[in-house]
C-alpha cells in the first residue's frame, strides 16, 4: 500500500493516476482511497472515497466509487482526526479487496497540527510506502519520524512544475459543482426523527430544532456505512420530521450525521 503526501498542487493526484496505470496494466485489482475532502475527485466533497480502477485513467477521478464515509467538513484542517480515522476504515476495507491500494492526501502539510495530522493517516492505514512530492523540503517534518524505521519506506519525488496553483474561488468552484453533479437527480423524502438518529460529526446527538436548510448530511444504514450523502430541506420538530434532497431511501436510513458545512461548501 501507498501513500502520497505533498503539498496542494504538488502533483499528489497526478502521481496517484500514473500508480495506479502501471499497477493496472500489469492486471492487478488496483484502488485508490481520496482523503482530500474538499477536492474530492472519488466520492462527493466531505466524503474520504474508495473507487476501483477498472480501466486506463485519465486522472484519478475516473475510478468507479464503490464507497465513502461522510466526515461532514470541506477543509482538511477541521475535524482532521476523523479524516485520518476514516481514512484508515477505508483503507482495511480495500485491503480485504484489492491487490494494490493508493491513498492520496490532501495539501494540509505545513506546521505542527498538519503534520501530526499526517502521521496519524501513516500510522492508522500502516502503508509499505510513504511517497513524498515537495519542492524543496516541506514534508520532511512529517518524515522525520520515520526515517529510522525499517517500514514503511520513504520515497521522495519532486513537484510537478509550471501547474498553475488553483485559488481558493477555484475550489470552492470545484467543490460546488462537485456537489450539483452528485445530488442532480435526487428527491425529498421525509426521515422519522423518532426512529433515525440525528448525530454530529463527533457522535453527539443532534436536537433536531437546531437544523438548518442547505445543511450538508451522511445519510447511514444500520451498520453505519454511509448510503449518500442529503441536504437538509426542512424540519419540523413537532412532527418529529426531518425532509431532506437524496439519492437514498427513507427506508434503509437508520442515522444521519449532521456535517458542518452546507451544500455551497
Amino acid at each position: 500500500m501507498v501513500l502520497v503526501i505533498g503539498a496542494t498542487d504538488a502533483g499528489k493526484t497526478t502521481f496517484t493516476a500514473w500508480i495506479a496505470n502501471e499497477w493496472f496494466a500489469r492486471g492487478l485489482d488496483v484502488a485508490i482511497v481520496d482523503a482530500d475532502v474538499g477536492q474530492s475527485e472519488i466520492g462527493p466533497p466531505a466524503t474520504v472515497g474508495l473507487g476501483a480502477v477498472r480501466r486506463t485513467l485519465t486522472r484519478s477521478g475516473d475510478a468507479e466509487t464503490v464507497a465513502f464515509v461522510f466526515v461532514g467538513v470541506t477543509s482538511p484542517g477541521k475535524r482532521p482526526w476523523q479524516v485520518a480515522d476514516a481514512t484508515g476504515r477505508l483503507v482495511a476495507a480495500a485491503r480485504g479487496r484489492f491487490e494494490r491500494v493508493i491513498v492520496d492526501t490532501s495539501g494540509f502539510i505545513a506546521g505542527g497540527v498538519a503534520a501530526a495530522v499526517k502521521q496519524r493517516k501513516i500510522a492508522v492505514t500502516d502503508p509499505d510506502v510513504v511517497v513524498a512530492i515537495q519542492s524543496a523540503d516541506e514534508c520532511e517534518h512529517i518524515l522525520r519520524g520515520f526515517t529510522t524505521r525499517e517500514r514503511p519506506r520513504l520515497v521522495r519525488l519532486p513537484a510537478v512544475r509550471g501547474t498553475r496553483a488553483r485559488s481558493v474561488a477555484d475550489r470552492r468552484r470545484h467543490r460546488e459543482a462537485a456537489l450539483a453533479r452528485y445530488f442532480s437527480g435526487a428527491r425529498e423524502v421525509a426521515l422519522d426523527a423518532r426512529r433515525v438518529a440525528l448525530r454530529s460529526v463527533t457522535g453527539d446527538s443532534v436536537d433536531i430544532a437546531t437544523l438548518a436548510p442547505g445543511m450538508l448530511a451522511g445519510l447511514h444504514g444500520p451498520s453505519g456505512e454511509t448510503l449518500a450523502l442529503g441536504v437538509i430541506e426542512r424540519a419540523e420538530p413537532a412532527g418529529q420530521t426531518v425532509t431532506v434532497t437524496t439519492h437514498a431511501r427513507a427506508a434503509d436510513v437508520a442515522s444521519v450525521t449532521i456535517g458542518e458545512t452546507t451544500r455551497t461548501g
